[in-house]
């Protein structure tokens, strides 16, 4: 099939990762895509180091560095109303890319106010298989982004509402989605995958342990983008508590982020830099190294409608995981089977969860060999996702 890929992000962080890996599964497949965008992504062109590392937000672009600072610096009703702008501008580009390639169908990341790729699709005859990863218009409501709120929801259940099949990573992110109103078999839950030939258990951490000194050490790691809502300070506190502070743990700290100052002055407040190690972004094709190295890794905390791609990285590489006890997670791993769940927010709980790991290896190793065989037992895979995207337009091709 010919497929056209549209979306509006930077092709940063998560999203820049998600957009590549699911090109890369759909060329895998043997079909062909092409890419309509604000700024490509590493799949249209140039290296995944040039355009991210570490989903450190890193811009790979110039087009990133100017969009950043629009999103920066405007005042919010501006953005906003550029926003809804960008559909003169993604509307044009779909048009001649439709007209050019001639999709089988159009496959879109959303974006708030976008709703570009509906009407080109209803305008061409074409399918679009629209992808959610996260309810926007309640999420940038809640952290006081938006100036029209009552808007913005009625753009997202419009938009969501008339796509041919709206994608959803989660459970709690379809019953969102629902509750705007957006028809209940409109929405299929689909979560993020993993592609497991890169994230593989046999690399070995130990270049990267000796780097830091962690011989003999039982090393804790989070990777990924520092944002308030992961849970790292909730985390530096529970390392800075007595069980911990006495135990031979070390906390690998990957990545960068918003929040990395504060986390590094809490940490030399403290007192913990002999157990917390700060290694900065790093490229996602240096990365696999870095989990192999960790004896546990950790999810603090996560938003209740994420799929978080982590998950699926530790969960590939064989680790003992550590995560908060909620639906979306849930999903995704099985208590005291293939991870250790605990309390949301309480750090006692996150606490036990993690001396429960540190002190028992053997648990550790079954249920990261257990987390490895569920990646291909609920078929966790992007090939997996590629496919089921195919099968779904082959559907909606018939019923038409």
């Amino acid at each position: 099939m010919k497929i056209l890929y549209h979306h509006r992000t930077q092709a940063e962080d998560a999203q820049g990762i998600h957009i590549a890996e699911i090109i890369k599964a759909f060329r895998k497949l043997g079909h062909r895509v092409e890419e309509v965008s604000l700024v490509s992504s590493a799949q249209g062109g140039g290296s995944r180091e040039q355009k991210m590392s570490s989903r450190s937000g890193t811009p790979g672009s110039k087009k990133n560095i100017f969009w950043n600072a629009v999103a920066r610096l405007s005042p919010k009703a501006f953005y906003e109303a550029m926003e809804i702008a960008y559909n003169l501008i993604g509307y044009r580009k779909l048009s001649r890319a439709i007209k050019k390639f001639w999709p089988d169908f159009i496959y879109e990341r959303y974006a708030l106010y976008t709703f570009a790729g509906v009407l080109a699709a209803r305008r061409y005859g074409i399918p679009l298989i629209l992808e959610v990863n996260s309810p926007l218009a309640y999420e940038r409501k809640v952290y006081g982004k938006l100036v029209f709120p009552k808007m913005a929801e009625a753009f997202e259940r419009w938009i969501t509402s008339h796509a041919t099949k709206t994608l959803v990573v989660s459970t709690p992110l379809k019953k969102h989605l629902v509750s705007l109103r957006v028809p209940e078999p409109q929405v299929e839950v689909v979560p993020n995958g993993i592609d497991p030939e890169h994230f593989d258990p046999g690399v070995s951490g130990e270049p990267i342990r000796q780097r830091y000194h962690l011989e003999g050490k039982v090393v804790l790691g989070f990777i990924g983008w520092f944002r308030p809502w992961h849970g790292l300070e909730m985390l530096l506190e529970v390392l800075a508590e007595r069980a911990l502070r006495q135990a031979e743990v070390h906390l690998l700290l990957i990545g960068e982020g918003p929040i990395y100052a504060s986390l590094q002055e809490y940490v030399r407040t403290q007192a913990l830099s002999r157990q917390v190690t700060f290694t900065g972004p790093i490229p996602r094709e240096s990365l696999v190294p870095y989990i192999a190295a960790l004896d546990i890794a950790l999810q603090p905390s996560a938003t209740p409608y994420a799929s978080p791609m982590k998950l699926f990285e530790y969960m590939a590489m064989g680790k003992a995981i550590v995560a908060p006890r909620q639906e979306n997670i849930e999903e995704i791993l099985v208590d005291n089977e293939s991870g250790v769940l605990f309390e949301p927010d309480n750090k006692k709980a996150l606490e036990d969860a993690i001396m429960r790991c540190v002190g028992d290896p053997g648990f550790r190793e079954r249920i990261g060999r257990k987390a490895r065989e569920q990646i291909f037992e609920r078929k966790y895979l992007w090939e997996e996702n590629a496919k089921r995207v195919i099968e779904i337009v082959k559907q909606k091709t018939i019923q038409r």
